[in-house]
């Protein structure tokens, strides 16, 4: 979650926040953010994913072992197969979460007379 929030906050102090305004920036920058955290995070989650569904009665392999074999077969893009339906995904929810963040926090923010 470092990148998530790390790219949030960096955007959000930015001289692009105040183009955007107050109710779009969120919007933008929670979708930037959503993509900073999935990117470079997205190899790993393959290789997880393909860990954790494979067939108990074959031979089990470790992550290592599905690495290379991942690699074997379709170079540096295997690792990034299904990327975009997931940056779509992620684009919409944490655009959502970071405004729905921005609406809170406005709201417990003390007003100043």
């Amino acid at each position: 979650f470092a990148f998530y929030f790390v790219a949030y906050g960096l955007l959000a102090r930015s001289s692009f926040a105040v183009q955007l305004g107050n109710h779009a920036a969120p919007l933008v920058f929670g979708a930037l953010a959503g993509w900073a955290m999935w990117i470079p995070t997205y190899p790993a989650d393959i290789v997880k994913t393909l860990v954790q569904v494979q067939d108990s009665k074959n031979k089990m392999m470790g992550p290592m072992q599905i690495t290379a074999k991942l690699y074997r077969s379709g170079g540096v893009k295997a690792f990034f197969d299904g990327l975009e339906p997931k940056l779509v995904r992620a684009a919409v929810k944490h655009a959502a979460t970071f405004w729905v963040y921005e609406i809170v926090m406005n709201m417990l923010r003390p007003i100043s007379v």
